[in-house]
């Protein structure tokens, strides 16, 4: 006997009915979705794949790996144990782990830059009580999450002396995009007349970052409650002197 070709609405019928009684259970298939005959006749769902999915998954993986143990330290073992990728997949997206970490330094540090120290500047007429707010909460329990363990962008800069040239590169990059960014809307604000016009805004961005910076490299369980308010008085008298003269 010959075996009828494949039908879509055939397959529909025989994985639910609108008459039959509703069961949390049953597998729900619209006609948007591709099926797969297993050999014993059973259809199911076509598993698809994800590129992008899979990519950004090792990406946020090896990111905290790489925030944890450093460049030299990351483990390719378990960057695949929490992406819950395959060696395949992770070689498929990136020739091998150098690849990896430089993707790493390219898109997600940019991207912790704009999440933790650039977004809430943005459409912000004075931007300096936002700024010391950041500074603020750097000893509190909101303190963002991509800084537990510390700044990773300070983390990584400070071991940059044991890394290629081309890594070093990277690194300093990110550096030069978040002072580009925190300038810009230090202009902005000179426009707006909340900062003086007689600092150079580049300058002062630059300033602020080696601050920053420097108060963040030290790892948060030696950064007391002294030391936290120290910093941040110290930096806040810094915004304060950049306050127009009334």
């Amino acid at each position: 006997m010959s075996k009828e070709p494949f039908s879509i609405s055939a397959a529909l019928s025989r994985i639910t009915r609108p008459d039959d009684h509703y069961d949390e259970g049953t597998l729900e298939v619209d006609e948007s979705m591709e099926l797969e005959e297993l050999a014993n006749g059973a259809l199911v769902p076509k598993r698809v794949r994800d590129p992008d999915l899979t990519r950004q998954k090792l990406l946020d993986a090896a990111f905290g790996e790489v925030r944890r143990a450093g460049f030299g330290g990351a483990s390719i073992a378990n960057i695949l144990d929490v992406s819950g990728c395959t060696k395949g997949a992770l070689y498929h997206h990136f020739a091998g782990k150098a690849k990896l970490v430089n993707a790493v330094i390219e898109e997600c540090l940019p991207g912790y830059v704009d999440a933790v120290w650039l977004a809430e500047l943005e459409d912000v007429d004075d931007i300096l009580p936002v700024m010391m707010a950041q500074v603020d909460r750097l000893g509190r329990e909101d303190a963002p999450e991509l800084l537990e363990g510390g700044c990773p962008l300070a983390r990584l800069a400070s071991g940059a002396g044991e890394l290629d040239e081309g890594l070093r590169k990277r690194i300093d990059g990110v550096y030069r995009y978040w002072r580009r960014g925190l300038a810009s809307h230090l202009g902005k604000a000179q426009f707006n007349k909340t900062v003086r016009t007689d600092v150079e805004p580049s300058a002062v961005a630059e300033f602020m970052i080696a601050s920053l910076h420097g108060f963040l490299t030290r790892p948060p369980a030696l950064r007391n409650r002294e030391t936290q308010d120290a910093f941040a008085r110290e930096f806040a008298r810094y915004l304060n002197n950049l306050r127009p003269v009334a």
